[in-house]
């Protein structure tokens, strides 16, 4: 019998090390038999809930695997309120199977580490898309900026709000904390250990604004409403802390994040129609709405319709979002529409500002999502409902 779980554990050290990545870092397993070394699984929760960017571009989701070629950073320590002793900054990166081999992927690091005596409350904090620990970025870089010092016992990352779409980091966070019930004693005789992969599911931090317009009057006949551009101003966070290791959730049990330390700013944000003369443009107005310059009549987009509400922000032909770092007490915002009247019989386009009577707020009392003392959370979807009338004369 003995030998008998010698040999396995010899065939089950083989297939460890084949799966992790073979350099001079790799450490080999202890002698004693008991040694299990920590691995991880990694899923996000939900969907969409990201130029010097430090950190993987665009949207992660639970569809498009992104999280596979972005990996994930984790933090981890052996009982809840002290340092990462266990890992610091630790880089998790997907392997991906060769082709043709029939094997599945997994998710591997090195150095490997092993379960403490004791695994019970063994906590991990991770963050997503992984980034070195940050030195030395250039002024004005957005995405992950920074992150806490390996002697501080709350793990957070430093963020930046980006300026374009495109250039959007999906900041992501999730926490496991080892509990009684994760683990399994090998064969009933060794000391409980988990049996199974430690999985992490990853949330969105940031808060995410759809862009709603409604037109309020009748069109004239023969008249198409094109917008030329959205200026939306207010107080906006330029950057924040997301601490890792603590969240609550709102009205509906979603998990909202822990930012603290925001820094706002007054900013302008711009929408236009036309990005490739306007290099500071925020995505692009919807193709549906869009005014195009000097086009004719009959070759211009349908545009706005009376009391139909439409998103008016996209990237490409994809519809999108603001995405904004959460702030507390809400957000309000000046909003201002500049649009195009055409007319069918092509004698003049007449271009408009309007801006919304009363300054908007995003995050409406009684809303679900709001439920938290109207703040902006992270890992929420938001509506910014936008309305006005068009002068025809």
């Amino acid at each position: 019998m003995l030998l008998r779980k010698r040999i396995i554990y010899g065939l089950a050290c083989v297939l460890l090390l084949i799966g992790c990545t073979q350099d001079a870092e790799t450490v080999l397993l202890p002698g004693s038999e008991d040694a299990v070394a920590i691995a991880f699984d990694c899923v996000t929760a939900d969907e969409g809930l990201t130029r010097a960017v430090n950190g993987y571009t665009g949207n992660i989701t639970s569809s498009n695997n992104h999280l596979r070629y972005a990996g994930f950073g984790v933090f981890a320590s052996q009982a809840t309120g002290t340092i990462p002793d266990l890992m610091y900054n630790q880089k998790v990166e997907y392997i991906f199977p060769a082709q043709g081999s029939g094997l599945g992927g997994y998710w591997t690091y090195s150095p490997l580490k092993y379960w403490p005596a004791s695994p019970e409350g063994t906590c991990f904090y991770a963050y997503a898309p992984y980034v070195p620990t940050p030195a030395g970025l250039a002024s004005g870089t957005t995405g992950i900026i920074g992150m806490s010092a390996n002697n501080i016992s709350t793990p957070a990352i430093l963020y930046a709000r980006a300026k374009h779409p495109e250039e959007n980091v999906d900041l992501l966070w999730g926490t496991k904390v080892i509990t009684a019930a994760d683990l399994t004693a090998i064969e009933g005789v060794l000391r409980p250990r988990p049996s199974k992969p430690v999985k992490m599911t990853m949330h969105h931090a940031l808060a995410r604004v759809q862009l709603n317009l409604t037109l309020t009057n009748a069109i004239p006949s023969g008249v198409k409403v094109l917008l030329e551009c959205v200026k939306l101003s207010g107080s906006i966070a330029a950057t924040g802390s997301l601490n890792l290791t603590s969240e609550t959730t709102n009205g509906t049990g979603q998990l909202i994040p822990t930012w603290t330390g925001q820094v706002t700013e007054s900013t302008e944000i711009y929408v236009y129609n036309a990005p490739e003369t306007h290099p500071d443009t925020y995505g692009i107005i919807a193709e549906g709405i869009r005014y195009i310059t000097d086009l004719p009549y009959s070759w211009q987009p349908a545009g706005l319709v009376q009391n139909s509400k439409v998103n008016v922000l996209c990237m490409g032909d994809a519809p999108s979002y603001l995405y904004l770092i959460p702030q507390s007490g809400g957000l309000t915002l000046d909003c201002s529409v500049y649009y195009a009247l055409v007319y069918s019989d092509g004698s003049a386009t007449k271009h408009k500002l309007k801006k919304t009577e009363t300054p908007i707020t995003i995050a409406t009392t009684g809303d679900a999502n709001t439920a938290l003392n109207g703040h902006l959370n992270g890992n929420t979807t938001y509506q910014l409902n936008m309305s006005f009338e068009i002068e025809t004369s």
